[in-house]
């Protein structure tokens, strides 16, 4: 049934598209025909894979796949971890449920998706759905050959692995095709977290796999829409082929061992940056509270701050206002640290406490890379790839992270907009 709230979301993509248009670098020059693509692509995505039965069926396998996956995981943990990731323990266990670490029950989903997407890349799975990806983005939003490869990759790779599929494209882009490229990295995810973050949501979105794949696949077409709209092309270079992909592994065996290694020192990286971010806003958390009084009969605390900043935002994209507190503690916590803990914490927010169709935007608005974090490991890794253009890629750091966060507010409002949303996958 349409509601007021449904109309709120419509209202909400054109305060997106007026956002970007206030930014953008030639507000004369206006994509019109690239905005009004992208919004149909991403709306006929939307609507078909969650009505069509064949494609919903194909969602919903997606989604036990996801579960057989951390399953297997679980196995593989416990056989190492022993009772640390749920396994038999050498004494009684007063509290079952607090018998699995994060750290060695669920995070290690990262080390098993990491070496199953080498060994699909070396089989060439994931560059043949990249290279179609690209090929439909090509040729529906007239963008070159080579933006529409990396557009496709980011929603599989990460934002650093997927420009390496056009490294040799890099150095002759213009500033405008950079910057899409940036903006797709922040506005996704990689298909190494896609698994984790499912795994978190199972408890109070069990579709949340589904969901969170539509996600990805419309940031694709939304991230080139707000970036046109921000940074207007100048020099279009249609070039229609892209050379064959660079060969990452010499064998499976290689591809094994070497997604095994990088799934280990990613996971490493997860775990510190979780240990510091909890560690540093409980830090800020006690300043505030020794400094200020309480407000609201509550303690002042950054998440507070948060909401307040961003309750407005989500209000505007259709939440209700009941929700928008909560809401824009969310999207706070996943612009000021990052998108893991910020789908923790909407994991640990009770059935009861939002609407489910807050819930489930929440899940569009929070799948993405923007944080600030993530500019700086962009900015890092691109200039590895391509020195010559760090100056570019430093000048459009925090224009991509701000596109990046329009981009997936956008998909959080269309999703919005539409009733069959909230139909179960």
């Amino acid at each position: 049934m349409f509601t007021l709230d449904n109309l709120r979301s419509l209202g909400g993509v054109v305060f997106v598209f007026a956002v970007a248009w206030a930014l953008s670098t030639n507000r004369k020059q206006f994509p019109w025909r690239i905005a009004a693509v992208a919004l149909a692509i991403e709306v006929v995505l939307a609507a078909s894979m969650l009505m069509l039965p064949p494609l919903r069926a194909a969602l919903g396998a997606v989604s036990a796949g996801l579960n057989g996956l951390q399953e297997a995981t679980l196995q593989g943990s416990r056989f190492v971890f022993g009772y640390l990731a749920g396994g038999a323990a050498p004494f009684d266990v007063t509290q079952s449920q607090n018998g699995t670490i994060l750290a060695f029950g669920v995070l290690p989903l990262i080390i098993v998706v990491s070496a199953l997407s080498a060994l699909l890349w070396r089989w060439g799975i994931l560059e043949w759905a990249c290279r179609g990806l690209g090929f439909l983005l090509r040729k529906a939003m007239g963008i070159s050959g080579a933006l529409g490869l990396a557009t496709g990759a980011n929603i599989f790779l990460g934002m650093v692995e997927a420009p390496l599929i056009v490294r040799p494209y890099l150095a002759k882009m213009s500033r405008s095709d950079l910057f899409v490229v940036m903006t797709t990295g922040m506005a996704t995810i990689a298909g190494t977290v896609m698994a984790l973050y499912a795994s978190f949501l199972a408890g109070t979105s069990p579709d949340a796999a589904g969901h969170i794949l539509v996600a990805s696949f419309m940031a694709a077409p939304g991230s080139i829409a707000i970036a046109r709209v921000m940074m207007p092309d100048t020099a279009a270079d249609l070039s229609a082929e892209v050379e064959k992909a660079p060969r990452l592994y010499r064998s499976s065996v290689d591809a094994f061992a070497r997604g095994v290694q990088d799934g280990v020192n990613m996971l490493i990286a997860v775990i510190a940056m979780l240990l510091g971010a909890v560690a540093l806003v409980a830090l800020a958390n006690m300043m505030l509270a020794a400094v200020l009084p309480e407000i609201g009969g509550a303690e002042l605390t950054i998440g507070r701050i948060f909401g307040w900043i961003f309750a407005p935002f989500m209000w505007m994209l259709g939440i209700p206002w009941n929700d928008a507190l909560p809401a824009g503690e969310l999207m706070g916590t996943k612009t000021a640290l990052n998108e893991l803990l910020a789908y923790l914490d909407l994991s640990n927010i009770g059935s009861d406490a939002i609407e489910p169709r807050t819930r489930l935007m929440m899940i569009y608005a929070l799948c993405g890379f923007a944080n600030f974090g993530s500019v700086a490991i962009m900015i890092g890794g691109l200039s590895a790839i391509c020195p010559e253009r760090r100056d570019d890629f430093a000048d459009l750091g925090l224009r991509s992270l701000l596109a990046g966060t329009l981009t997936n507010m956008l998909s959080a409002a269309l999703i919005g907009l539409a009733p069959f949303a909230l139909l179960q996958l």
